[in-house]
């Protein structure tokens, strides 16, 4: 696809979809709820227009990029905007802390080599703080999260179909489904586990709603065993682990939870034993160079932070790392170098040590406290709502935030567009819940009464 015809594409969907659909999308909630779960379902997707394009860049961007998610979060935010019914808000609780990030992605332009691909990855973070103001406000005016639950269910099964025509039909062995990796496929899944699980066992459900819930979990899990990601199932099973203990601490138990976890855990153990004899080869058979490979890339990620204050800039990694550079020298020591050699090497696979390579060790330091506010919500959340509705909410988000974030020590999956999106879907619910926990309370309290 030319780059005139990309450009003609965004002009009309600017000028024209974006607005129309708005219109459209004001005077009928219908409209707004569905493009809200076109939102969500679509960050699931992998397919994205690019404006300058460069295809063989090896960042963590490699172009100005379109998404559905992002016209139709547009969509939503604009219709709520032109909606009097309806408050819109554009610092959700968190945003200061995502501004500050912001700030030093920013700022690490002055280190940035290639400024064209330092824009790539600034664009995209904008397009995600416009996701997660939409998100949380469209969230907060409906105050139902059910519909939520619904989509997510709705992914998860998406996902698996994919799954299964890749695993059974073409043979795929590492199946990635809709996603770009087989590792993104295991953080975005860990995220929707936990949430539903947190669900599943906390809130009051009907025979319908628990079986969906139910189903998504399966769907889930096989996926996390489609992968035969070794981060992925540590951390998938990390979150769940962290969703039960914390539905047995906040709230009693229930003949309910314990039908549930009997059942879950035989169904796990019976899929377990089928893969496991491939999930051992797998840690067994892990091929040397690819441990030595982020052995090098942390130590080079650390000296680059070391020498450079404010970082490298964002989406730079891959030209300090690469051959030409001193950086990750022990990568390359063994290894005859020709002329025409590509002067680009990877990028580490800790998502802390790339932050703090591209954005310093201060970009990295306001990552942590974006990433550990929303996780002290979380927490915070648990303990308020113990035995109240929305308590499934918070602690499915807790436990899956919990994943993710250890996943990303060894993986940078947490930069693909999926990934992003959804971990800022999450935000903009935990946001949601802290925002309104009063009357969540204060609901709880007069159906108790009643």
């Amino acid at each position: 696809m030319s780059d005139l015809l990309k450009t003609l594409i965004f002009l009309i969907v600017f000028l024209g979809v974006i607005p129309s659909g708005a219109i459209i999308a004001k005077s009928n909630p219908l409209i707004r709820m569905i493009c809200f779960c076109l939102m969500v379902y679509f960050t699931s997707w992998s397919w994205l227009i690019h404006i300058a394009p460069i295809p063989d860049w090896t960042g963590t961007a490699r172009g100005i990029a379109l998404s559905m998610s992002d016209i139709l979060s547009m969509i939503v935010l604009f219709s709520m905007m032109l909606d009097r019914n309806c408050k819109v808000t554009f610092k959700p609780p968190g945003t200061f802390f995502y501004m500050l990030y912001f700030l030093f992605a920013v700022i690490s332009v002055h280190n940035a080599v290639h400024v064209l691909q330092w824009g790539f990855e600034i664009a995209k973070m904008i397009w995600m703080y416009f996701f997660f103001v939409s998100a949380y406000n469209y969230l907060k005016n409906t105050r139902d999260l059910w519909v939520l639950v619904y989509t997510v269910c709705a992914t998860l099964g998406i996902l698996f179909g994919y799954g299964v025509l890749q695993k059974y039909f073409l043979g795929i062995y590492q199946v990635m489904s809709t996603l770009p990796h087989q590792n993104s496929l295991s953080l975005y899944v860990s995220l929707f586990g936990a949430l539903l699980l947190g669900v599943l066992l906390n809130e009051k459900t009907s025979s319908f709603q628990t079986a969906l819930l139910c189903c998504g979990l399966l769907w889930s899990t096989l996926l996390i065993f489609f992968t035969f990601s070794r981060g992925g199932l540590l951390a998938y099973f990390w979150g769940l682990a962290v969703v039960g203990s914390l539905s047995v601490v906040m709230s009693r138990m229930t003949t309910k939870k314990i039908v549930l976890a009997v059942a879950g855990i035989l169904v796990v153990t019976g899929m377990a034993s089928y893969a496991l004899p491939r999930i051992i080869n797998r840690f067994r058979n892990a091929p040397v160079a690819s441990k030595v490979t982020r052995v090098n890339l942390n130590r080079a990620s650390t000296r680059i932070a070391n020498d450079f204050i404010f970082g490298i800039g964002a989406n730079n990694y891959c030209e300090y790392s690469g051959p030409f550079r001193e950086y990750a020298r022990e990568q390359w020591e063994n290894t005859k170098i020709w002329e025409d050699s590509s002067p680009y090497g990877g990028i580490v696979e800790s998502v802390y040590l790339l932050v703090a390579a591209e954005f310093g060790w201060g970009g990295l330091a306001a990552l942590l406290m974006w990433f550990l506010f929303y996780l002290y919500l979380g927490f915070r959340l648990c303990f308020y709502l113990r035995g109240k509705i929305c308590v499934g909410i918070a602690i499915g988000c807790t436990g899956g935030m919990i994943a993710n974030y250890t996943q990303s020590l060894i993986e940078w999956s947490l930069k693909q567009y999926a990934n992003f999106y959804e971990l800022m879907l999450i935000f903009a619910v935990v946001a949601v819940v802290w925002t309104e926990r009063k009357s969540i309370a204060a609901l709880s309290k007069r159906g108790r009464e009643s």
